[in-house]
């Protein structure tokens, strides 16, 4: 059987094509909705014809996206999306208390499918690790869920809920603005106010450090321009009113060790607050996964204390670990189509 995993997320959609629970090909595409919404049903037209998949099973966060006025219409449209591109009869949606949705039963409970993409990810690292804590780093969120007993265990399931607890953190190692980061920063030895201004990305930190290939800076950058290491550096120049030429390459070295330094601790601060809420052991397995597993996750375990880090790419493969939402979905959707039943 070929089940197919989607992710529809508002800046990035990813697929994986499953055949017996292994993998067979995958897809990432930047698709951002808030400029256009047809690309997306062009994209799931074409990837129903190349992968033909017996199974659909999907998972979302675009519905936020401000190109919709409500969560409820972000997440009908992206339904009704994935069913004219796959047909109704074989797709089947992530909610958030771990059930697949057929099409009719999605559209009555809409609100159970808004971001419900850490469960698919939290139920398909359980299988392997019953009892962890998972990083989930994207491009522009990280996702904290402890797991227990193979099923996500968080204090609360909403993005709302999460943002409260520190189970969320809106950051990621691509799309985060600067001064999302920290409104000034240390610059030898002195502060240095940060231009609120979406000047420059994390992904522009993170290329400048050399953590970060031009492959995976799959985003857009915020002036249009190149995506190569001075092109880079002259938009973290300009977070600081300045040139390149004036503000220097060193200057703009160190500043992005600056971002990059409180980027791990913003996510290390969340994670003692999850370990202290769940009572975790710091030797717990802590399972990494996202883009940002090395980049972030990794960094931000080791300040939080934590002993014991996994990498999701040693357990189901550097795909697995890249996609894990679209991943998870698609191994769910095929066992439950083994069971012969949707959810």
């Amino acid at each position: 059987m070929l089940s197919l995993g989607l992710d529809v997320g508002g800046a990035n959609t990813k697929a994986i094509l499953l055949k017996d629970g292994k993998i067979r090909d995958h897809w990432l595409r930047y698709i951002p909705l808030w400029k256009d919404k047809g690309a997306l049903d062009q994209f799931l037209k074409q990837l129903a014809r190349s992968a033909s998949p017996d199974r659909v099973g999907a998972t979302m966060t675009g519905e936020l996206c401000d190109v919709f006025r409500t969560k409820r219409e972000g997440v009908e449209e992206i339904v009704e999306a994935v069913c004219s591109a796959f047909g109704d009869d074989i797709c089947y949606f992530m909610s958030l208390d771990g059930a697949l949705l057929t099409h009719l039963q999605s559209l009555a409970s809409p609100g159970k499918l808004a971001a419900a993409n850490w469960v698919a990810s939290s139920l398909a690292v359980g299988k392997k690790y019953p009892n962890c804590l998972l990083i989930d780093v994207g491009s522009t969120t990280t996702d904290i869920i402890p797991v227990k007993k193979g099923k996500p265990s968080p204090l609360s399931r909403t993005d709302f809920q999460r943002l409260r607890t520190g189970e969320l953190v809106y950051t990621g190692v691509l799309r985060t603005p600067l001064p999302c980061i920290c409104s000034e920063i240390q610059l030898r030895g002195e502060k240095v106010s940060v231009a609120a201004e979406n000047f420059a990305i994390m992904a522009d930190a993170h290329r400048v450090l050399g953590m970060l290939n031009v492959v995976e800076y799959t985003c857009e950058t915020p002036d249009g321009r190149g995506k190569d290491r001075e092109s880079c550096m002259r938009r973290i120049a300009r977070m600081f009113c300045s040139d390149l030429e004036e503000f220097g390459m060193e200057l703009v070295l160190e500043a992005a060790e600056v971002f990059q330094h409180e980027q791990v601790e913003l996510v290390a601060r969340a994670l003692r607050k999850v370990i202290s809420s769940h009572k975790l052991s710091k030797r717990a397995d802590v399972i990494l996964t996202g883009l940002g597993r090395e980049i972030l996750a990794e960094r931000a375990a080791r300040r939080a204390g934590l002993k014991r880090t996994i990498d999701l790419a040693t357990i189901y493969g550097r795909e697995a670990a890249l996609m894990t939402p679209a991943f998870g979905v698609g191994i769910l959707a095929t066992e439950a189509a083994k069971v012969g039943r949707g959810g």
